[in-house]
């Protein structure tokens, strides 16, 4: 049996990475300087503000638009594979794509009827459930009225 050699680093190997990094940790340093030093644009910074918040504005009243588009794209990604994989089974991606959103909406809907019977005695529930925190928050409403 053998054992495993280790690799032993000479110093030389060490002390020369040592001064290679050292190096490089001066460069970076002289060129922060240089960019602290050199004099900056306030216009610049101002106009990249301006573009981030037009941006933000487009991003916004788009959001009809690309709620959908990002919706769609982040549906294909998550159903990319399951194509691959009927792909695979030499099932056509046209009748693979057909099946994965009838799986799809076959799934939704049996969620959606599953959650309809407690939804309904949730609903039914509410009115008597609102009443005892609004009992508890009485004191509270009472001693707000008296303050102003």
């Amino acid at each position: 049996m053998g054992l495993p050699m280790l690799k032993v680093e000479s110093q030389s190997e060490v002390s020369d990475d040592e001064r290679k990094a050292e190096k490089i940790a001066s460069r970076a340093r002289l060129r922060i300087a240089e960019l602290l030093h050199r004099p900056f644009d306030v216009r610049s910074i101002a106009l990249t503000g301006l573009f981030v918040l037009a941006v933000f504005y487009t991003i916004y009243f788009m959001r009809s638009i690309l709620l959908p588009i990002v919706l769609a794209l982040l549906l294909s990604y998550l159903l990319r594979p399951i194509a691959r994989g009927l792909a695979q089974l030499k099932i056509p991606l046209p009748v693979s794509a057909a099946f994965i959103l009838i799986g799809l909406f076959a799934v939704v809907g049996c969620g959606i009827s599953a959650l309809a019977t407690p939804a309904a005695g949730w609903i039914q529930k509410a009115p008597q459930g609102l009443t005892e925190p609004q009992r508890k928050l009485l004191p509270i409403k009472r001693s707000v009225a008296q303050v102003s």
